[in-house]
Formats: C-alpha cells, structure tokens, sequence
C-alpha cells in the first residue's frame, strides 16, 4: 500500500492508516470514544480520499466500511467526505462497532450497532 515510511530506522504510519487500524481494533486505543474523538481531532488534516483508498486496498472480509464511515458522520464530516464509504459494496451485513455492547443503538444508515448515546 506504501504507507510505511522509514525514518531513522522506525517505522512509522500515517495519520490515515491509523484511523484505519483503530476504527478495526478500539479497544487498542482506549474504545470507541476514544476513536471518535481522533477523528473529530483529524477533522482539518485528514484526507477522506486517501483514507478511502488505503481500505479499499486492505480488502477486508467484515463490512470495517460501515464503522468507518459512521465516525468520520459522526465526527462531523459532511455527506461528502463520508460518501465513498456509504456506497461501498458490502453492506448487506447488521455489523457492530465494538464487542460486548450492553446498550446499543443502530444505525439504519451504516447498518451498525454501536453504543447507546455515543
């Protein structure tokens, strides 16, 4: 995919992969709260385009499409910036944003259950 960069001998990611990665694994980065609030922070930097790309490449088995688009609603984006991802094949499945979810709520437009007042 070309996203790794070599700098002094780390590797690193950007911004867009990282969403990717943490939109995928919450609880790696604290939950769900915790990723929406990344992309609320990305809000000025990120680039939707290139985030969508990059999922499009990792062909995933799980709808991932689905929690994507639903933080970057969420997180304020408009229709636009999310559009690629509502559209995506795919969504045929009633997907969950996190596991063990004791009160949720779903989203009839992602398809999503995610947790109640999130």
């Amino acid at each position: 995919i070309g996203i790794v960069i070599f700098r002094d001998h780390y590797k690193i990611s950007d911004l867009e992969r990282t969403l990717i990665d943490i939109s995928v694994r919450p609880f790696y980065s604290g939950g769900v709260t915790q990723v929406l609030e990344a992309f609320e922070n990305a809000k000025n930097r990120l680039d939707t385009d290139k985030l969508y790309n990059y999922y499009s490449k990792m062909n995933y088995t799980y709808p991932y499409h689905q929690v994507i688009g639903f933080y970057l609603e969420k997180a304020g984006y408009g229709e636009k910036k999310y559009q690629k991802f509502l559209q995506h094949d795919k969504k045929n499945f009633k997907f969950y944003l996190t596991y063990n979810i004791l009160h949720k709520e779903f989203s009839d437009k992602w398809n999503l259950y995610y947790p109640k007042g999130l």
